[in-house]
C-alpha cells in the first residue's frame, strides 16, 4: 500500500487507518483460524470516530453525514456501532458544541462577545439551536448560564462525564 501514487491518498490515509486496522485483524484471524475479537474493532472504530468529532466539531457543518462520509459506514451501521454508548454520533456533536458554548458563557469576559459569536464559535449553525441545545441539556437559558457561572461549571462538569472527557 506504500506503493500507491495516487494524488491526494496521503490526506485520507489517517481516516482510513481504522478500516486497515478492521481489515489486517479480520485477515490474520482467518489466516491463522482464531477467532477475531469483535469488541477490540468496535472500541477502536468508536475512538477513532469520538476523535474526529472532537477535531471538528466547532464545525458548523459537521453532522452525521460527515461523520458517516469520515468512517466509511452506512448511517444504520454508524447508528449500530454507536448503540450502546450513552450518546449518539448527533447526540455526541451536539453536546460537544453545547459544553463548548457553557464553557464560552461562563467566562468573565463572555459578556464582550455577542450570543451569536458565541454560537458561531461552538459551532452551531445559530443562536437558536444553540439556546435550544442549552436548554435541553442543562435545563439552563442563556441568560443564566451567564449569570450564573458556577452553575454552568456543574452543568458542563456532567456534560463532560457523559461524553467522557
Amino acid at each position: 500500500m506504500s506503493s500507491w501514487q495516487q494524488a491526494g491518498i496521503d490526506r485520507d490515509i489517517p481516516r482510513l487507518e481504522p478500516v486497515f486496522r478492521s481489515m489486517m485483524t479480520a485477515l490474520i484471524g482467518s489466516l491463522l483460524e482464531t477467532p477475531v475479537d469483535e469488541r477490540n474493532i468496535k472500541l477502536a472504530r468508536i475512538a477513532a470516530i469520538k476523535k474526529f468529532v472532537r477535531e471538528n466539531y466547532r464545525n458548523p457543518a459537521l453532522d452525521v453525514n460527515e461523520v458517516v462520509a469520515y468512517s466509511f459506514l452506512s448511517r444504520r451501521a454508524l447508528y449500530y456501532l454507536f448503540e450502546h454508548e450513552p450518546l449518539q454520533v448527533n447526540g455526541y456533536i451536539r453536546a460537544l458544541r453545547t459544553l463548548e458554548a457553557l464553557e464560552l458563557l461562563s467566562d468573565q469576559n463572555s459578556w464582550k462577545r455577542s450570543l451569536g459569536d458565541i454560537a458561531d464559535a461552538s459551532g452551531f449553525a445559530n443562536l437558536t439551536a444553540m439556546r435550544r441545545a442549552v436548554r435541553e441539556s442543562t435545563g439552563l437559558s442563556l441568560r443564566d448560564a451567564q449569570e450564573n457561572p458556577d452553575l454552568s461549571q456543574i452543568k458542563a462538569a456532567e456534560l463532560r462525564k457523559l461524553t467522557g472527557l
